[in-house]
């Protein structure tokens, strides 16, 4: 019974809807109750993927000796980003009370404030992997927004980009679908119709773009016309980028394929050790 424990802000709900639509479609899909999975029901349903749920307290019962591969989604809200401290925390008291059931845990968060860099060494001590998303190279990523280019390479340049001194609101589609609420989190207004003052703290801080990174990925549906009125209420000009979900796919397919190949040969050891 291979199992995996995937960790999640919301914000990566379309790749890990495209992950189990397109990549994995075999795999038995849990979810964690909570308030923070209305939005991924909501896209599971709309493309045919089946699901279940449970509490974290059920869960164990819901892990039983079958022969699927298992994914148990832990959706996490919002509101964590803006605050690392309690991010880590929630993170880190998930995989402590939680992992204990699975063959291999994977956190869909990057750096996050840097509060999530030493996360695979902090929990080296226990007998599965616990992986935080990296690009091919070994780099985590420092957010989602870097999580939706090829590498974080591609993630530096397009920050850096070709208008030095210009900085550069970048939007996926979860982000753009969103941004009201992560502006508010980001403090930028207390409001979140309150444009204006926005407005006056982009001026501020150098904002003159919105980059739009198309990951490729539709089941945001508005995710052009938001980028086109965001742009429009802050008079910025739109960038667009190039960037795909190669980073969460590399991850999954990585810490599946260890977990299925360590999985298989435990319990040919043990068929084994049965028949002497």
């Amino acid at each position: 019974m291979p199992s995996l424990y995937v960790i999640s802000c919301r914000m990566f709900e379309d790749e890990l809807v495209h992950i189990f639509e397109e990549e994995d479609k075999d795999a038995r899909v849990i979810l964690i109750e909570n308030e923070n999975i209305e939005g991924i029901e909501k896209k599971f349903s709309e493309v045919g993927i089946k699901y279940e749920k449970t509490s974290v307290e059920d869960l164990p019962l819901k892990l039983g000796p079958k022969e699927d591969f298992i994914v148990v989604l832990n959706i996490l809200e919002f509101a964590l980003d803006a605050n690392p401290s309690l991010l880590k925390d929630k993170v880190y008291t998930s995989i402590e009370e939680t992992g204990k059931y699975f063959n291999g845990i994977l956190v869909f968060y990057g750096l996050c404030g840097n509060v999530l860099g030493s996360l695979e060494k902090d929990f080296s001590y226990m007998d599965i992997p616990v992986r935080i998303l990296k690009d091919a190279c070994g780099n985590i990523v420092d957010d989602c927004i870097c999580a939706s280019f090829d590498n974080r390479d591609a993630y530096v340049n397009a920050v850096m980009g070709e208008t030095r001194g210009e900085g550069t609101y970048f939007l996926t589609p979860m982000q753009a679908a969103n941004w009201r609420e992560m502006l508010v989190l980001a403090k930028l207004a207390p409001d979140p119709d309150d444009t204006e003052m926005m407005k006056m703290v982009f001026d501020y801080s150098g904002y003159k773009n919105v980059g739009k990174v198309d990951t490729g990925l539709s089941y945001e549906k508005d995710f052009g016309s938001i980028v086109d009125e965001f742009a429009s209420l802050f008079d910025f000009e739109k960038r667009l980028f190039s960037g795909s979900t190669k980073i969460s796919d590399e991850c999954y397919h990585s810490i599946k394929k260890y977990i299925v190949e360590n999985v298989t040969a435990e319990s040919s050891v043990e068929g084994e050790a049965c028949k002497n």
